[in-house]
């Protein structure tokens, strides 16, 4: 019987580029740091293959990222959208959307369109992270 999700995983290019905005600019801490060899070429049907493994963490959700040194990896699109086929965005909750939302533009991050009061109370924006994935913001304001 499956309980909940566990986290979410994607594989990098620069794992200490990616490493250091998961954790300078969202808030992330690293939990897990650690290559695998033998057991994950089993585990892909890959020999050979060779991988560092990072868990970065933010209460109990989990980002879990691959640096792939064998086999190598394939270029990810530069111009990822919402509407691409399979995993379309890791989406994050904040407190104080709007403060959030200024704090990733002062990084740097660049948004793939406007930030949205999507339905009353529940703000929303996307942008792109470390290597390209879309992360998503989303702030539920109590109704009173």
């Amino acid at each position: 019987m499956f309980t909940r999700a566990d986290h979410v995983a994607m594989s990098v290019r620069d794992m200490e580029h990616v490493i250091a905005f998961y954790r300078d600019v969202i808030g992330m801490t690293v939990v897990f740091d650690r290559t695998f060899d033998e057991p994950m070429a089993r585990l892909i049907g890959v020999e050979g293959t060779v991988v560092r493994i990072v868990h970065m963490k933010l209460g109990d959700s989990v980002v879990e990222l691959f640096d792939y040194r064998h086999p190598p990896g394939r270029e990810p699109r530069p111009d990822p959208q919402q509407s691409d086929y399979g995993l379309i965005h890791i989406g994050f909750i904040v407190e104080d959307f709007w403060g959030t939302y200024r704090h990733l533009l002062d990084h740097g991050v660049t948004f793939l369109g406007e930030p949205v009061e999507i339905r009353p109370g529940v703000y929303v924006a996307y942008f792109h992270g470390a290597e390209y994935e879309v992360c998503e913001i989303r702030e539920i304001v109590p109704q009173r």
